[in-house]
């Protein structure tokens, strides 16, 4: 019982230097979701305007074309996790590696707080709801999408990020990555499985059903 019990507060003091250093991965752990539920929104805002997320990502997360992510109203948990992840290397982008590299882990925390209380996009939502979304398919393994992304794609717990009023296109590209292998920072490479079962096809209608509406296009001729 000793022993467990030194292992255990091992494991919690290891999970809070993790979260003291800056330059340290991404851990699930007790201590990590301290920090994310300790965000401060208004000092998220003031990050945001300080790294200039409103360049990529508009003025209150809503991106203003479809290939790059809105994080308006996104878990806040999942969007702190990306930034780790960009800041770590573990996702690659050298825009994204830019704009994190002198933020804290408390910044992170703050700007996923920010976002998180932003209005998102309306999503189009196709009807019928596609099968894979409100059934599944048993014989591919495949979960309904609404099992973990929430009825309305709203996300669910901290794990799992919200689709509902995302970018068309960054969808299709996500799901790509995973389905490819492209993209790996999934825990236990739950999207890879689920990702790698889909045609580009049935990666295009589940988009369709919960992404916003395409960006229109000005017609300068």
């Amino acid at each position: 019982m000793k022993t467990i019990l030194i292992l255990s507060l091992g494991l919690v003091v290891a999970a809070a230097a993790a979260t003291a250093d800056d330059n340290a991965p991404f851990v699930w752990s007790r201590a990590s979701l301290d920090l994310i539920a300790s965000g401060d929104p208004v000092r998220g805002e003031e990050i945001a305007g300080k790294v200039r997320c409103s360049k990529c990502h508009g003025e209150t997360g809503v991106s203003e074309d479809d290939e790059t992510p809105s994080i308006a109203g996104q878990v806040r948990a999942y969007t702190y996790k990306q930034l780790v992840d960009y800041k770590t290397g573990l996702r690659d982008s050298s825009d994204m590696a830019k704009a994190v590299r002198k933020l804290s882990h408390q910044d992170m925390a703050d700007l996923a707080a920010y976002f998180a209380t932003q209005t998102p996009e309306a999503p189009a939502v196709t009807e019928p709801v596609p099968r894979l979304v409100a059934f599944g398919d048993e014989s591919r393994l495949l979960l309904p999408c609404a099992v973990c992304h929430g009825e309305k794609g709203e996300g669910w717990g901290d794990q799992v990020p919200s689709l509902a009023g995302q970018k068309i296109d960054h969808l299709i590209e996500t799901m790509t990555a995973y389905r490819t292998g492209e993209r790996a920072n999934d825990e236990f490479a739950r999207m890879r499985f689920i990702a790698g079962q889909l045609t580009p096809d049935e990666i295009n209608e589940v988009a369709l059903h919960y992404a916003a509406a395409r960006v229109e296009e000005d017609d300068d001729e």
